[in-house]
């Protein structure tokens, strides 16, 4: 059997250049799959092709999105956003839902997920949510689990990770606030933050707010994350070649 071709969405810099830290495809790789990256690109039957050629779509971190795709204006503490990739990967999204691809996505991801279907987010917890907030944007490597994980007892991530609670490594000042009415809350912080969502629907569509594919040679439940990922890809697959 072939391995599945997992799409991997890439960074943008400043000066328009793509790029991707190795951790997610190495990930991908070791855990079964065939890492591809997307390029951003404007035109809709090259992005439908892109789609199309895929088993599973990876929507990965970065920077910012902009507050104007889910309607508000900038809050002072916005930063960089990524020109032109929030309405590339929104397409990405759409068709990757239509087809029933499935879905992971990680941070800045996990928050596109939300917005466009409806959800709210915190342009900036640190001054958006109210109660006592942990750190969660950490100063320590990509590969040090920051603080605990409290899973949902019946959701789909539950099965996923067979643990109530686990460690996860933070990078983010951003959050979802209010979900979509698509999700389903997966997981949360210890100060209430939501940390994992996913579809109700049978489609693999699951969003976590860390980055498992940093801390999945040193984390079991991480670990266990990515491959149903990957393995939910292969279903996919092989639905495809019937």
């Amino acid at each position: 059997m072939s391995l599945p071709i997992i799409g991997i969405t890439t960074m943008i810099e400043p000066d328009g250049d793509l790029h991707l830290r190795p951790s997610y495809i190495n990930a991908i790789s070791d855990l079964g799959g065939a890492p591809m990256l997307l390029a951003k690109c404007d035109n809709e039957d090259a992005i439908k092709a892109q789609v199309n050629r895929i088993d599973g779509l990876y929507l990965t971190g970065g920077t910012d999105i902009d507050p104007a795709t889910y309607d508000e204006e900038p809050h002072p503490q916005l930063g960089f956003v990524e020109l032109g990739r929030d309405e590339y990967e929104i397409k990405l999204i759409k068709y990757a839902l239509e087809l029933g691809v499935p879905i992971f996505a990680v941070c800045r991801g996990s928050q596109l997920l939300n917005s466009i279907n409806g959800g709210t987010m915190y342009q900036h917890l640190a001054d958006q949510y109210e109660g006592d907030l942990i750190q969660h944007k950490q100063q320590s490597a990509r590969d040090y689990l920051q603080h605990t994980v409290y899973v949902e007892e019946g959701s789909k991530l539950h099965d996923i990770v067979g643990v109530d609670t686990f460690k996860v490594n933070s990078f983010h000042h951003q959050a979802n606030h209010e979900l979509a009415d698509e999700f389903n809350l997966a997981a949360k912080a210890p100060d209430g933050v939501i940390e994992a969502i996913e579809f109700k629907t049978d489609q693999f569509v699951l969003a976590t707010q860390f980055h498992p594919e940093d801390v999945y040679k040193i984390s079991e439940p991480n670990k266990k994350i990515l491959q149903a990922f990957v393995n939910a890809a292969k279903e996919y697959d092989n639905q495809d070649a019937d």
